[in-house]
């Protein structure tokens, strides 16, 4: 009976995409990872939207894979590969970036967007990376990631303090500091490893918040997302020497933590993350 079960939802997977991804792209930093990670690195036909370096261990598969563009490729770009499936961030389906997902069904392009993209539990990031396996037909390898990780999340959560600290979680912005909401994976790495994100009344993964909210809170430790063009010493100087809470015990103590934005979103990295928040939130071996 189980096996009549998972092989109707096998038959199920493959009517919902047609067949198996032969010429995929992935156009975020999570989505190339999760693909690489359980083995679809021959299935992938292009690669864009990277926000931090690759996983060393990910490297010499993603080398082998053209890079299509630092963001969104053109659409001419995107289809002058020949794919047949995309995944990443929703904003891909924009008209102005690859196009609506109607358009791009209509051109043969099945889209799958990870519903942890728009969570805050970190269960859904686990059935996310099972859903890779099953569309990528490699669900052997999705499973034994998800087991690894939820094994090492257990371990970090026997250990973890039981006290919390404030955290103010810092993506950049002057005149209005642009933080880490509570409605995402984001907020929920930084709980698990034992923080209180300042800013998790925020109902998005990402928003503003104000200086005011900051002064107020006089969090313990400032979390500086690391992305993109804007580095993270230009950041911490902006804080330091401009920013209205430069006279903050936090800044004035140097009390600065990073993460990556590819640590932060839903993938194969977040228990990594988990571990390596919780070292520097609470200055101990987890």
């Amino acid at each position: 009976m189980l096996k009549k079960l998972l092989l109707w939802i096998f038959v199920l997977n493959i009517t919902a995409f047609g067949k198996v991804p032969q010429r995929a792209v992935s156009t975020s930093q999570f989505t190339t990872e999760i693909l690489l990670a359980i083995g679809a690195e021959e299935q992938l036909a292009g690669t864009a939207f990277m926000d931090n370096e690759i996983l060393p261990e990910l490297k010499e598969k993603y080398d082998k894979i053209p890079v299509l563009s630092a963001k969104y490729p053109s659409k001419e770009l995107f289809y002058s590969v020949n794919p047949d499936f995309v995944t990443g961030w929703k904003s891909l389906s924009m008209p102005s970036n690859l196009g609506t997902i109607e358009e791009l069904n209509s051109n043969g392009v099945e889209v799958f967007f990870m519903k942890s993209l728009e969570s805050n539990n970190i269960d859904d990031v686990f059935n996310d990376i099972l859903e890779f396996g099953r569309i990528f037909d490699k669900e052997k390898n999705a499973e034994n990631i998800v087991f690894k990780m939820k094994e090492e999340l257990k371990k970090i959560k026997e250990k973890l303090p039981k006290e919390k600290i404030k955290i103010f979680p810092y993506d950049g912005g002057e005149t209005l500091p642009f933080v880490v909401g509570g409605n995402g994976i984001g907020n929920t790495i930084i709980e698990l490893a034992g923080g209180e994100n300042i800013f998790k009344d925020i109902k998005a993964s990402f928003g503003n918040g104000t200086w005011e909210k900051v002064l107020m809170e006089e969090p313990d430790m400032i979390l500086i997302i690391d992305y993109g063009d804007n580095s993270v010493d230009k950041k911490i100087e902006y804080l330091k020497e401009k920013s209205p809470i430069k006279e903050l015990d936090a800044v004035k103590n140097n009390k600065f933590t990073v993460i990556g934005l590819g640590d932060i979103s839903a993938g194969i990295r977040n228990v990594d993350a988990v571990k390596k928040l919780a070292k520097m939130f609470h200055n101990t071996e987890i």
